[in-house]
């Protein structure tokens, strides 16, 4: 009984997880270059009883959630006629600076604006932290803009980028290094719009919900067993 007790729970924290970011990934059906996360599952531990008759009988002991992914394939543009709106053709990713801590992040998101410090233009983004050029260095807007001056940057392995909330990626030993990206291109006036699909997470949502409710039913059943063979002692 102890087994069926571990087995529905794993299950109901792994579709827990999974609603989670189900539920995310929908919250976000309308903000600008979201990539939406992708639950892959596999099973804990199995191991073989006696079946009788010199059979073995594999039993596991559920499921776990092994990564939470991010779905890079490219979505949708739309037309803002906004200079500063930049959408990306291709695979690339935008650096960012944070004013605060000199920390760089990428991010697909091209909703720019301008932040007047001092006498000096600087392009940023909707935190107001630095669009960083092909040079490495925030872009001085000081004698207007362009947008070829915006550094375009890729990785081997972008599905290795941790993903820092607000649409802002890190580089990881995984996702290795950024460098330059001279294959992508830059169309102003265009912003990426989200990745989700909404008919194809409310599928999962679906799933995910009778998954779950099939899990808390086994662990009723377990309880009401567990306590009828308490009673026979």
């Amino acid at each position: 009984m102890i087994r069926g007790f571990y087995t529905a729970s794993s299950g109901l924290i792994s579709q827990q997880n999974y609603l989670n970011n189900i539920a995310n990934n929908i919250a976000n059906i309308s903000t600008t270059a979201f990539k939406p996360q992708v639950t892959a599952f596999s099973s804990l531990l199995y191991e073989n009883i006696d079946g009788g008759s010199g059979t073995n009988i594999s039993t596991g002991h559920g499921a776990k959630v092994e990564k939470n992914g991010i779905d890079f394939a490219e979505s949708g543009q739309e037309k803002t006629d906004q200079p500063l709106d930049c959408a990306i053709d291709g695979n690339g990713f935008f650096a960012v600076q944070n004013k605060s801590t000199n920390a760089v992040t990428y991010t697909r998101d091209g909703a720019f604006s301008v932040s007047v410090e001092g006498d000096q233009k600087y392009l940023v983004n909707a935190e107001g932290n630095y669009v960083l050029g092909k040079d490495n260095k925030p872009i001085n807007m000081t004698n207007g803009f362009d947008a070829n001056s915006i550094g375009l940057f890729s990785f081997s392995n972008p599905y290795g980028l941790q993903l820092m909330g607000s649409n802002q990626y890190t580089a990881t030993t995984v996702s290795g290094q950024a460098t330059a990206d001279s294959q992508s291109t830059i169309k102003t006036g265009y912003l990426e719009s989200s990745g989700t699909d909404l008919a194809g997470e409310m599928t999962k949502m679906i799933e995910a919900s009778k998954s779950f409710s099939f899990n808390s039913k086994i662990l009723q059943a377990t309880d009401e067993i567990e306590k009828v063979v308490n009673q026979l002692r």
